[in-house]
């Protein structure tokens, strides 16, 4: 888990990840392959957010709220997950953008915290990260 921590509140769109090429390589097995994006809920227009987000959830929100614990770094702090995907390193793009969760873009969520999960590689005995970048617009 990798928890990264802005210095303003952001409201976060997407998720970016960047490993070497494959070609690059002979160690592409360690790179990340499923991965899942948590924000930390704070203050009390958020909680009140991600209390409608919990019972209204469908689809793909639905799924990793049933699905998944708040990570362990969570000290007790509620999380919501922003969105869970799967890093390819079989395409071209070694740089990679995922857009967050539409449910929770909507219920405009602003987050100082974020916990990146990476459950899964490509079948190495540990896990490569090149980059991480959380991109979204500053909220004050």
């Amino acid at each position: 888990q990798i928890e990264i921590t802005f210095q303003d509140v952001v409201h976060v769109t997407h998720v970016m990840v960047d490993h070497i090429l494959a070609e690059l390589t002979n160690a592409i097995k360690i790179a990340p392959c499923k991965l899942l994006l948590w924000g930390m809920v704070d203050g009390e227009d958020n909680l009140a957010k991600y209390h409608s987000l919990q019972s209204s959830a469908m689809g793909p929100l639905h799924d990793l709220l049933t699905a998944h614990m708040a990570p362990a770094l969570s000290h007790g702090m509620p999380f919501v997950p922003l969105v869970s995907f799967d890093y390819n390193i079989h395409v071209a793009n070694h740089t990679q953008l995922f857009p967050i969760l539409d449910s929770v873009v909507a219920a405009g969520m602003d987050f100082s915290v974020v916990i990146l999960e990476i459950p899964d590689n490509w079948d190495g005995d540990l896990t490569c990260l090149y980059r991480v970048g959380i991109y979204g617009e500053h909220r004050t």
